[in-house]
């Protein structure tokens, strides 16, 4: 299982500072949802939403993220 950055509109996956790419294997693992919407924050990206990413893809979960003022009701 990885834990993943994926961009909503592009739908390529965080590699690195200013880097996307299309492959799970490139893509940077934050290892848990924490880590990864930590640095959503520190790093002020906008757009993107956590993925977890198991072997087989047709199993992977996205997480979307909610600022505090676009929370659902």
């Amino acid at each position: 299982m990885k834990v993943l950055l994926r961009n909503t509109r592009t739908g390529l996956l965080y590699a690195g500072a200013d880097q996307w790419t299309g492959q799970h294997e490139q893509a940077r693992d934050f290892e848990n949802p924490e880590s990864a919407l930590q640095h959503v924050s520190v790093s002020s990206l906008a757009g993107v939403e956590v993925i977890v990413h198991f072997e087989n893809p047709g199993f992977d979960l996205p997480l979307t993220i909610h600022s505090p003022g676009n929370a659902p009701a």
